[in-house]
């Protein structure tokens, strides 16, 4: 069953077209990877599929949802991780989750969030305010409201970044659980060798358009 849909999808700012005719089927368990230049539309199509854009022309749907008139359930359905962490500096990692899940009207467990913690491995930093993280593990911390959320879609723009060996390693392996699970992963990424461990399907974006399958462009 079709899981998510994108037809038509045209973007612009201004005069300037950022995308042009996009088209995209998923299935559960699906990931694609999005590989092209910078201002090719990468993070713009990103940040349209997570409803952050309203959409100008073309049609998206999740789950069976419209976005058009089914935006707010279609947030429920995703997570973006985008460039910034949106962390709250203040707050530890405890308080941070608890936060994201009242957010989104869930009741996890302190246990379940504490687990959830360490299974990103900040267990011993859990109670620390997260402005003295470094940047690989404020990634880490955003990371794990994939956890909490177990959400249909998850976004990802170049989450390899700030990550050492380990925590690609680490991450390959929570994206590979995630997709067993049903889940489906879009990421835009400049580093074909790092997401080499997932199972993907690789995509080319253009000047705004993805390109026939088999048909690459260096990246």
């Amino acid at each position: 069953m079709v899981k998510l849909a994108v037809t038509g999808l045209h973007h612009r700012f201004g005069r300037h077209k950022v995308l042009q005719g996009i088209e995209l089927t998923m299935h559960a368990g699906d990931c694609v990877v999005l590989f092209g230049d910078n201002g090719s539309g990468k993070s713009t199509l990103l940040t349209l599929l997570s409803t952050r854009f309203s959409l100008q022309k073309g049609q998206y749907t999740l789950d069976g949802l419209d976005s058009k008139n089914h935006g707010d359930e279609i947030r429920d359905k995703l997570v973006f991780v985008s460039h910034n962490s949106h962390l709250y500096g203040h707050l530890t990692p405890v308080e941070n989750l608890l936060f994201f899940a009242d957010l989104r009207q869930l009741t996890p467990s302190d246990d379940a969030i504490r687990k959830t913690i360490e299974t990103v491995g900040l267990g011993r930093f859990a109670d620390r305010p997260s402005r003295w993280f470094s940047a690989g593990m404020k990634k880490r911390l955003t990371l794990a409201r994939v956890l909490i959320a177990k959400p249909s879609l998850l976004l990802l723009d170049e989450p390899y970044s700030a990550l050492d060996a380990q925590g690609v390693n680490w991450l390959n392996s929570i994206l590979t659980d995630f997709l067993k699970g049903g889940g489906m992963i879009i990421m835009a990424s400049h580093d074909p060798q790092r997401v080499a461990a997932l199972d993907h399907k690789p995509q080319f974006l253009k000047k705004g358009r993805l390109l026939p399958e088999g048909e690459v462009v260096t990246c």
